[in-house]
């Protein structure tokens, strides 16, 4: 599927795909943990590529723990975003 943030994506609990991602932004986040995310106004791109299902397709730590997220929100900080 295709996603974007939702507008009030920067005030929201849970921002997706990160709370520093423009209106712009476009991606997408597969069954097996992968994503791949765009923002063309803070000219980024954001690939995070993994296997969820190993061991077992149950496993779905990266999703409860946010590690997708907590990775895009670092790259913006270091790269100025905010």
């Amino acid at each position: 599927g295709f996603d974007k943030p939702e507008k009030d994506n920067a005030t929201r609990k849970d921002p997706y795909p990160s709370k520093f991602a423009s209106p712009e932004t476009f991606g997408h986040t597969g069954y097996t943990g992968i994503g791949v995310w765009v923002d063309p106004k803070n000219n980024l791109i954001y690939i995070f590529l993994s296997n969820r299902v190993n061991p077992t397709r149950d496993n779905n730590k990266i999703s409860q723990l946010g590690v997708r997220g907590k990775i895009q929100d670092a790259i913006y900080e270091v790269v100025g975003v905010k």
